[in-house]
């Protein structure tokens, strides 16, 4: 089994769930300075992977601090464990670029939104409502359906006549990526379906 390291862009993605990481993961999770609390869940449940788990507050502000420590610790790694496979958590599309390059050398680096994308047929599997979402959605025209995340999300919660958790629709459209039924370039959702 080989050993993975996930980098965590706290700033960006907050909905973390380390308990089904496997054994042969190793995470730094990556807390910018204006973050004064971090929920007890992912506590507990790093807390549960000792010292495989590691928080990083961020010094300073900026727009872009937290993804330059990010960067600065990939290119710390990779010089002492080059087939170390990494992946950063994050929604920022910013890090495409270096991870493209990391590849091209010879690196092992890919960049998620979700934790699920690890696991996408379970994730599916267990949301009860993304059958749902999936089944409306292929239903209407491509032209006609939301194009930005945002109103997707806002499409998705008038699904369920607001009766939906905010964190219900975001698993779901995670799980959308996950499952490669969506994608985004320059803020605009394409459908793969």
């Amino acid at each position: 089994m080989s050993h993975k390291l996930l980098l965590v862009d706290f700033e960006n993605v907050q909905q973390v769930d380390l308990s089904r990481l496997e054994a042969n993961f190793h995470v730094v999770i990556f807390v910018g300075s204006s973050q004064k609390s971090v929920p007890i869940d992912l506590v507990a449940s790093a807390q549960k992977l000792g010292e495989r788990v590691e928080w990083q507050r961020v010094d300073g502000n900026g727009s872009n601090a937290l993804d330059f420590y990010i960067a600065c610790q990939l290119g710390r790694v990779i010089e002492k464990s080059p087939s170390l496979h990494c992946i950063v958590l994050s929604k920022d599309k910013g890090f495409d670029p270096l991870l493209r390059y990391l590849n091209k050398n010879g690196l092992k680096c890919k960049r998620i939104n979700s934790l699920l994308e690890l696991e996408p047929k379970t994730a599916t599997t267990e949301e009860p409502n993304y059958k749902r979402v999936f089944d409306l959605l292929s239903k209407s025209e491509k032209k006609s359906r939301p194009r930005k995340r945002a109103t997707l999300s806002q499409h998705i919660s008038s699904m369920f006549q607001k009766n939906i958790a905010q964190s219900d629709v975001d698993r779901i459209i995670d799980i959308l990526f996950a499952n490669k039924m969506i994608s985004e370039t320059n803020n605009t959702i394409t459908y793969e379906f």
